[in-house]
């Protein structure tokens, strides 16, 4: 069993990596964003990074709330 102070630098950690993969995916944003508003398709490539970061991030954010659920106990 994790102690909470364990909990504590994994919910950290985890932080600091969605933060991270959010930084990457506003890249692939943006360049979708600008295809929209020029009315042109988006790169297939960006569109897949953006869904890869997304769904990463996504994973993490499920890690994060069962961690602080553990640690509310």
């Amino acid at each position: 069993m994790m102690t909470k102070r364990s909990i504590a630098r994994r919910v950290c950690d985890l932080q600091y990596e969605m933060r991270e993969l959010e930084s990457k995916r506003s890249r692939s944003m943006a360049v979708i964003l600008e295809a929209l508003v020029r009315k042109t398709e988006p790169n297939a490539v960006e569109l897949m990074y953006f869904r890869t970061y997304s769904a990463k991030i996504d994973e993490k954010r499920e890690q994060m709330q069962a961690l602080l659920r553990q640690l509310e106990k």
